[in-house]
């Protein structure tokens, strides 16, 4: 998953130099085309260098940092960086539906794991499906922030959903899932005396994650 992060901008910018290369030794080719491709290469390298920044955070042990107030927005744009090529080559639609001034205290690398899996397992769930799409949406209450997780996927079934929180459960195939993602995941929200549980949306699947705008000092 790292390597296909990064080998799909570099294939673009590799594309894009030799495209440049090209119009340079055509003299009826006007500069512009070659400046705008340069300026689609420098983005493309930020882009990189955001998707390494990301990679850093994430696979670092948190559980030393502070808690600290951290935007919503920024901490799903990091979550982003670290998985959306995998969305795009699998045709799914990414809507979001956010609040730009929400904030919460939180470890932000803990939480960014937290939405990784949630997206991965809704990927691994839709990517089969039709009709392919997740959305991520950020809502408010009076002491905390919500972040839901909507995809495209028809809901989970009673008798897996009673189950699916308990460490090492899991219906995915050998090797491809250890079942302590959802675990680990509530694990990691209870600890920042939040809350993390499965909810039945309008027929498709979705998990939250409530988060206090202020932790509780013990």
């Amino acid at each position: 998953g790292v390597a296909h992060e990064i080998n799909n901008p570099l294939t673009i910018i590799s594309a894009l130099a030799t495209r440049t290369k090209k119009h340079l030794q055509d003299s009826s080719i006007s500069l512009t085309k070659s400046e705008e491709n340069l300026d689609k290469i420098v983005g493309t390298v930020d882009r990189i260098a955001k998707i390494i920044h990301g990679l850093r955070a994430f696979s670092r042990d948190s559980n030393g940092d502070i808690f600290r107030v951290k935007k919503v927005n920024e901490i799903i744009e990091m979550t982003l960086e670290l998985c959306q090529e995998r969305f795009k080559d699998n045709g799914i639609d990414i809507r979001l539906e956010l609040l730009p001034l929400a904030e919460v205290e939180c470890r932000e690398v803990q939480i960014v794991q937290v939405l990784v899996n949630l997206l991965n397992n809704s990927l691994d769930a839709i990517q089969s499906l039709p009709i392919k799409w997740i959305k991520i949406v950020v809502f408010e209450k009076e002491n905390s922030i919500g972040i839901q997780v909507i995809d495209s996927g028809l809901g989970i079934k009673e008798s897996v959903a009673e189950r699916m929180m308990l460490p090492f459960y899991t219906t995915k195939d050998v090797g491809k899932g250890t079942g302590l993602g959802l675990s680990i995941s509530k694990g990691i929200v209870e600890s920042h005396q939040g809350k993390f549980y499965y909810k039945r949306e309008d027929g498709h699947t979705s998990f939250v994650i409530e988060l206090k705008k202020k932790i509780k000092k013990a």
